[in-house]
């Protein structure tokens, strides 16, 4: 009687583990470089708003999260010297959710440009007298 507990014990523990498994979905994507003919962007970071998990981008512009829940996530692109950009992943269970994020390249009027410099040696000389 004891042996028959411990083996229905150990199945519902299987069964459970393998149930808890398939409720979970992927996202694989790549971020590219939306002007330069869609180039990988390298070492870009993607971010889930929802959970705070961060990843990197290959040398491929390849990124992946897995084991997700069930569910809308909002994915955060950025790369140095392009716009972050926000874009809505729909997450199914037991699935590879693929997608492909695009930035566009930030750009920098010369007139801020040289706002920032001019303040940054306001600030160097009023804090060396």
């Amino acid at each position: 009687m004891k042996l028959m507990k411990h083996i229905i014990v150990i199945a519902a523990f299987f069964i459970s583990a393998l149930s808890f498994a398939q409720e979970s979905g992927h996202v694989i994507g790549h971020l590219l470089d939306l002007e330069s003919n869609n180039a990988p962007l390298l070492y870009g970071s993607v971010l889930i708003k929802e959970n705070g998990q961060k990843v990197l981008t290959d040398e491929n512009g390849l990124f992946k999260f897995e084991n997700l829940a069930e569910g809308t996530y909002t994915l955060i692109s950025s790369f140095t010297g392009y716009e972050t950009k926000e874009t809505t992943v729909e997450i199914t269970a037991n699935k590879s959710t693929n997608i492909t994020l695009n930035l566009n390249a930030s750009t920098i009027s010369l007139d801020d440009l040289m706002l920032a410099i001019a303040s940054t040696e306001t600030e160097s000389t009023s804090s060396n007298n």
